[in-house]
């Protein structure tokens, strides 16, 4: 779907054959081919390995689309459940895994607590309808490295991708960016503009930069200069830091 701005977003998906796994679907004939992942390796130069991890069908089909035209990763297997993933991945691991979160049986943050113990260097994205604080925090406990709203931007989510990967990007990721948690006071005083509280509510809820700029009327340089004060008035280095500094919230 394409917003009157003309970007890709995340928010329409085909609902045919929900529930199944695309490799169940590709079995059947159906346009989601996802070969059986190989544990051979891939160069620096090589399209990065990425699982998908969902039990809607529409999902996973446009999840593998994405990295299908990037040209930077590709699907590396498409797993419908968690306990499906979590058999099925640490033997032949990609290097990074598209999680969802509300999945019947064990839930994407449970997933990725088993497979973090398994695997401690796997990256996980989650990209997730639910957007709370709460569901944040645990998906920061399970060990997730970044998390993505629907809906988003085909290009944010590139971004994250590329950010978690650690690849150079010029685009910097609007999802939530995962790093170690800084020790924080919970209660400590924290003070920030008008505008800076402005911007911020918007990081919250994961808007894109130049989304800001545009909401608020400035230019996108001062979008950057605005999150550089915040960080440096709650003493983070990310936007996840940010968010749970800001709302009070603890990690422990």
């Amino acid at each position: 779907m394409k917003t009157a701005s003309g970007k890709e977003r995340f928010d329409a998906l085909p609902s045919a054959a929900s529930g199944r796994s695309a490799r169940a679907a590709a079995d059947s004939g159906r346009s989601n081919p996802v070969q059986k992942p190989s544990p051979t390796t891939h160069s620096a130069e090589e399209p990065i390995k990425v699982a998908i991890v969902d039990d809607d069908y529409g999902a996973r089909w446009f999840l593998q689309r994405i990295l299908e035209k990037s040209g930077e990763f590709r699907c590396f297997g498409c797993y419908a459940s968690g306990e499906e993933a979590f058999q099925e991945i640490p033997v032949a691991p990609p290097k990074i895994v598209l999680m969802d979160i509300r999945m019947p049986g064990i839930s994407g943050i449970e997933c990725t607590r088993r497979l973090k113990g398994t695997l401690p260097g796997l990256i996980v994205v989650f990209v997730s309808g639910v957007g709370d604080l709460q569901t944040m925090l645990e998906a920061l406990k399970a060990g997730s490295d970044g998390y993505l709203t629907k809906p988003f931007a085909i290009a944010q989510c590139l971004a994250m991708l590329r950010f978690a990967a650690g690849r150079n990007s010029s685009t910097v990721p609007d999802g939530i960016a995962v790093d170690e948690l800084s020790a924080v006071g919970r209660n400590e005083s924290t003070r920030l503009t008008d505008r800076e509280r402005e911007v911020m509510q918007r990081l919250a809820r994961g808007s894109l930069y130049k989304e800001i700029a545009d909401q608020l009327g400035i230019s996108y340089s001062a979008v950057h200069k605005h999150q550089q004060n915040i960080f440096a008035k709650l003493h983070v280095t990310n936007r996840t830091e940010a968010v749970v500094k800001w709302y009070g919230l603890s990690p422990a």
